[in-house]
């Protein structure tokens, strides 16, 4: 007995109540009828075993449907530490219930808990720590009683019996029966008297039972337990072997909707640089169809003077051989074609931004890089092959290495190309018109002056 108990006279019973609520709710029921009027305060015992096997999340449908659980030692501490705390508020919960019913049948109570691996060495412990003198304990679970039931059949109700002090009353019940008794026993018996039990052994009170249907009976308990026992590992081999099955599945369809998302999004991204291609392509036919066009114009308008520069030349020959005074009017003809020749050189002359800043060439494939200055292709990538990570012109570190075609930058380019050359054809047109000029009224001066001496010597 407690020795704040004792100090006060007042008797306690402790009933240890297990995990399982069926068999404690039995058990308690016979303690309350039975100590109910003694007024003695009821302690229900419980000694808390922390679960070693744990379902995970990761396989709680088959934990739940199926029992299948994992060793703490295959899950991570926070998971162990969770579960735990959660059994441990489910037991408190349960002994508060017991607690509450039997306040409500006018007895007192009040619970006491301890943590431990092994029920049998708790339940000791307990009784050594608090000098229980009273104990009600279940000698085997419900569905295992039996009307010739007269000692008790589970193994920790076994154990108690041996291992607890003798000072120590013990009731084992079963469904709400008493089975049998364990006196307490604080002398040791003379050799020489019957067989009286030593300290530590047991005086039972039972009915009168044949041993022989007692044995056959354990026998056949012990039979049904094994076969329980082979099917229930049969059952988590199946259920282990379904689970990693179903998790290699799982894994599968995973990386299955991985695929098909990468996948999309690649479709995705083609067909985008397809849709920018296909508008960078029609932005490319209209720029080649007005150079088209520009390049067209010229070649008209050249046709067009040279065939009037013709019909000039020769109306000028026809007024020169016609008329005297027209040599004085046209002075001298290289004098107003010679400015526009040099004109023409001077719009030669190439502009800045079609020079390379790299090569100081004219660029035929103009590129521009990260820091938006235009370079010669084949220049700007030896720049960065050689190991260069800053821009040529600004010196600040280039954020990628893309070249982007200066489309145009080339068509201007090319205009300003096809337009010199039009103008240096225009240039030689000038020069052999020059010439045929310049021929044609030197040979209209030689005439004139043949017809001049025939006029002055009619012989």
């Amino acid at each position: 007995m407690d020795q704040a108990a004792a100090a006060r006279g007042e008797e306690k019973v402790h009933v240890a109540l297990p995990a399982e609520l069926k068999t404690g709710r039995s058990t308690l029921w016979w303690a309350l009828g039975h100590f109910r009027g003694s007024g003695a305060k009821l302690v229900l015992t419980h000694v808390h075993v922390p679960p070693q096997m744990i379902p995970v999340s990761t396989c709680l449908l088959i934990a739940v449907t199926m029992g299948v659980q994992f060793h703490v030692s295959n899950v991570s501490p926070e998971q162990v530490s969770l579960f735990r705390k959660i059994e441990r508020e489910k037991m408190d919960k349960l002994l508060d219930d017991y607690v509450r019913q039997c306040w409500k049948m006018k007895v007192k109570c009040e619970k006491l808990v301890i943590e431990k691996e092994d029920v049998v060495a708790g339940l000791v412990e307990l009784i050594q720590l608090h000098g229980i003198t009273k104990l009600v304990i279940a000698a085997a679970a419900d569905k295992h009683y039996s009307r010739k039931m007269d000692k008790p059949k589970s193994r920790t109700a076994s154990e108690v019996m041996q291992r607890a002090d003798p000072s120590c009353h013990i009731w084992f019940v079963c469904k709400e029966q008493l089975i049998c008794t364990r006196d307490k026993t604080v002398e040791i018996a003379p050799a020489d008297t019957p067989s009286l039990p030593d300290i530590g052994q047991t005086i039972m009170h039972s009915s009168p039972h044949q041993e022989q249907n007692g044995n056959e009976m354990e026998m056949r308990f012990y039979d049904e337990l094994n076969d329980a026992c082979t099917a229930a590992e049969d059952l988590m081999k199946r259920a282990l072997s379904e689970h990693v099955r179903r998790q290699k599945a799982d894994e599968e369809v995973v990386s299955s909707l991985q695929r098909a998302k990468q996948y999309e999004e690649l479709y995705l991204e083609e067909l985008q640089r397809r849709k920018e291609l296909e508008g960078a392509l029609v932005r490319a036919n209209r720029e080649l169809a007005l150079l088209k066009q520009e390049m067209g114009t010229p070649r008209n308008q050249k046709s067009t003077i040279m065939g009037e520069r013709q019909e000039t030349i020769t109306d000028r020959l026809i007024l020169r051989q016609r008329t005297v005074h027209v040599k004085s009017d046209l002075g001298t003809p290289g004098q107003a074609i010679e400015p526009q020749q040099e004109h023409l050189q001077d719009k030669e002359t190439i502009p800045p931004h079609f020079i390379c800043p790299i090569s100081q060439e004219v660029m035929r494939e103009p590129c521009t890089a990260a820091d938006g200055f235009t370079y010669e292709a084949e220049a700007i990538i030896n720049w960065l092959d050689e190991g260069h990570e800053v821009s040529p012109m600004t010196k600040q570190p280039l954020v990628h290495r893309e070249l982007i075609p200066n489309i145009a930058l080339r068509s201007e380019a090319e205009r300003e190309w096809a337009r010199a050359a039009e103008e240096r054809e225009w240039a030689r047109a000038a020069e052999t018109v020059t010439i045929e000029v310049n021929k044609s009224l030197r040979d209209g001066d030689r005439d004139y002056g043949m017809v001049a001496a025939g006029a002055r010597d009619p012989a």
